[in-house]
């Protein structure tokens, strides 16, 4: 014996058999819950026998034949209401009804899950977030309250705790605040950053036509053809020359600069580095890279930029090889 349908399911088939456009806005009438129980419910009656369809529009007719034209959601009430007050009035009256007459309030955050709310309000004034979790359902506030920072949670349960009347207006701008906050994060998430100097360094630097590639990028735009050069040698990469190539970098670099520069390289590199030296030099800078301390990641950066731009240019004259560039020597 079949199961009998579920509401769900009878509703599923009413919204797969109306056109595109009548069931996105059937659907949209719906809260998030009833959404997600009509959209779980389609995918059980893709296959249904034909039968069952015409028994559940045989059952949609019937119940529908009372109806009264009176709308559920409120509009013909705000309508009236707005006619016969004014809207500054209506308005009023229509907050003091609550729903279906006034739209419930922060409605569009039953469609996010607990975390994004908390992340949404983290950065609001306590006074906000306390507004919008008072607006929620007892469990679904709590869970919020949970995964807000610890930082602003005392703060936001006192200003629950000690809150008075609060104009409609202001709960109306708040929600606003909320709706565009939101679609100006979605709007981003949905954004696909697809290459970048970064991608476009990394193909240049695999590339065996390198300087034509970087000489054409320069005709167009010589700093951002700069930005890319310089991606295409960075500090670690320095373990990818030769003995000799290496001496002959050391030699040429400013001492006080490798030292900066030596405070951000691994226990790889500097192994390398201090090989390629004598012990007498490898010991002094040793002893300079413990006595320098701590430093700031800006500065130790801008060494390693100056020692690749060395080796940059010793490469460009031939004088050094570079690492993967065996097969531009014949």
């Amino acid at each position: 014996m079949t199961a009998p349908l579920s509401g769900a399911q009878k509703c599923a088939i009413l919204v797969l058999l109306l056109e595109e456009a009548q069931a996105a806005e059937l659907l949209r009438r719906m809260d998030a819950a009833e959404v997600q129980a009509v959209g779980e419910a389609m995918l059980t009656v893709a296959e249904i026998e034909p039968a069952l369809i015409d028994g559940v529009l045989d059952e949609f007719i019937s119940r529908t034949r009372g109806v009264s034209a009176l709308d559920s959601q409120g509009r013909q009430v705000r309508a009236v209401l707005s006619r016969a007050l004014g809207t500054p009035r209506a308005e009023r009256v229509i907050e003091q009804l609550g729903p279906p007459a006034a739209p419930r309030r922060f409605a569009g955050l039953d469609w996010l899950d607990t975390a994004t709310i908390a992340t949404l309000l983290a950065d609001e004034h306590p006074q906000a977030a306390a507004l919008v979790l008072a607006h929620l359902a007892d469990v679904r506030a709590a869970a919020v309250l949970d995964a807000l920072p610890l930082a602003i949670r005392g703060d936001v349960v006192t200003r629950l705790a000690t809150m008075k009347p609060v104009a409609p207006a202001v709960i109306a701008d708040l929600e606003a605040d909320l709706e565009a906050k939101l679609a100006a994060q979605e709007s981003a998430a949905n954004e696909a950053l697809l290459a970048g100097t970064d991608f476009t360094a990394r193909l240049v630097k695999l590339s065996t036509n390198k300087a034509v590639l970087l000489d054409a990028l320069a005709g167009v735009d010589a700093d951002l053809a700069a930005e890319v050069a310089a991606q295409q040698f960075v500090f670690a990469d320095l373990l990818g020359l030769g003995m000799k190539d290496m001496q002959l970098v050391l030699r040429e670099a400013d001492p006080a600069t490798l030292a900066v520069a030596m405070k951000g390289a691994d226990a790889a590199l500097q192994g390398l580095i201090f090989a390629a030296m004598s012990k007498r030099a490898a010991s002094q800078l040793q002893d300079e890279l413990a006595e320098k301390g701590p430093m700031k990641r800006a500065e130790v950066d801008a060494a390693q930029a100056e020692i690749c731009a060395l080796v940059r240019r010793l490469g460009e004259s031939g004088a050094v090889m570079m690492p993967g560039a065996a097969g531009a020597y014949v």
